[in-house]
């Protein structure tokens, strides 16, 4: 007998617990987008683009073709704002689809420490989402841009952070790391807004573009980087599989465009005495995708001049790229100061406390080496004369 009962109280826990907080999709509103802006007053503006499935948008009110609607409020943290939120909802804020995250210049400057904490402690905020700063509009604005090509703008949002390469892609995971760790800072990337001509109007559109990097210390915006030191930032992150280079030739002799198809960076620390020293060397392989000169790629010296080209090209965007987070920002997002950790965790222990001043005193040296493994199917540009072109 007391062999059954206790094999039935075994069974109990079988029998009470499984889909115990299961929803049923009538009743969540699906949030794909999430803007946050600093009011005037300190607070906290929230706006959420929340999905409208097809068979609801008849029972909504929302116009026929309309896939999403936003609500936006204003409260003092994200409990508040979660909690007023909800009261204009029908349905549950469900946040596990959310593509996005995008935070306002002003509230980025100011620090989101204050909203950090939400993101990571519920369980239905996906640590994948995709963090962005909006420059020149509020984020909630930006969230109200219809995008051509997708029927919720956050899943373009999203889709061009997959699109890697021409980007910084951070998610809330690799904030939250960056922002908790020792030697290096979180930054992610920056949209902004632009227009396009439909063919049906001869009006501008509002639309949104990536462009640049944010940089964050103390979670808190510290400064922006440009396309070209985004490129150079770029050359230290995973998700740099592909790029595009444009390099001029010496003596105004035209230009080439080079596709990368793969890269390797090694950073190599060493600290002799109190003087740190970084070395970075950068390889790359890839084909000649354009030339725009009178040269005949198809000789060596030609492509060892084209080569040449591109390196400098690279090595200069590199050095303005790292001259401007030593000196301007004194802000190591590389994580050049996790290299010198690993290497040597005795000497870190010198500098980690003040790794700011160390970082931004370091002398970094710079090296390159690219491969053209493919110049095209022809030699010189066809529309040449034979005595244009460059042998």
């Amino acid at each position: 007998m007391k062999r059954w009962l206790r094999i039935g109280i075994l069974l109990i826990p079988l029998v009470i617990t499984g889909c115990w907080d299961r929803m049923e999709i009538n009743d969540i509103g699906l949030v794909m987008g999430t803007g946050l802006d600093l009011m005037e007053d300190g607070n906290i503006r929230a706006t959420l683009q929340i999905s409208v499935p097809s068979p609801s948008s008849q029972t909504t009110g929302v116009k026929e073709g309309d896939r999403f609607f936003l609500i936006s409020e204003v409260g003092k943290n994200a409990f508040d704002l979660d909690q007023k939120l909800q009261q204009k909802m029908s349905r549950t804020l469900f946040f596990s689809h959310r593509s996005v995250i995008l935070i306002g210049e002003s509230l980025a400057r100011h620090g989101i420490n204050d909203i950090l904490d939400s993101f990571s402690r519920h369980p239905r905020n996906r640590l994948k989402t995709y963090v962005f700063v909006v420059k020149g509009m509020k984020a909630g604005d930006l969230l109200q841009v219809h995008y051509p090509y997708e029927l919720v703008p956050a899943e373009a949002l999203k889709e061009m952070q997959i699109m890697r390469g021409e980007g910084i892609s951070t998610t809330l995971r690799d904030f939250l790391i960056a922002s908790a760790s020792e030697g290096i800072n979180p930054a992610v990337g920056v949209l902004e807004p632009t227009h396009f001509f439909s063919s049906s109007q001869k009006v501008k559109d509002e639309l949104f573009r990536m462009k640049g990097t944010a940089i964050f210390k103390s979670s808190a915006l510290v400064g922006f980087l440009d396309n070209a030191e985004t490129h150079a930032f770029l050359w230290f992150k995973k998700n740099k599989k592909t790029d595009k280079i444009v390099a001029d030739l010496p003596e105004g002799n035209g230009n080439v465009g080079y596709f990368l198809t793969s890269s390797e960076v090694i950073i190599e620390p060493d600290m002799l005495g109190n003087h740190l020293k970084f070395h970075v060397d950068i390889k790359g392989k890839g084909n000649l995708f354009e030339n725009n000169s009178r040269l005949d790629v198809g000789q060596p010296n030609n492509q060892k001049l084209i080569k040449k080209a591109l390196e400098n090209r690279v090595e200069h965007d590199m050095k303005v790229f790292l001259r401007k987070i030593q000196t301007q920002y004194k802000t190591d997002i590389v994580g050049f100061g996790q290299q010198f950790q690993r290497k040597d965790p005795q000497k870190w222990r010198i500098v980690e406390e003040q790794w700011d001043r160390h970082f931004a005193a370091a002398e970094i040296s710079v090296s390159v080496n690219l491969t053209i493994n493919n110049t095209g199917a022809i030699g010189p540009s066809l529309h040449l004369k034979e005595k244009e072109i460059m042998k």
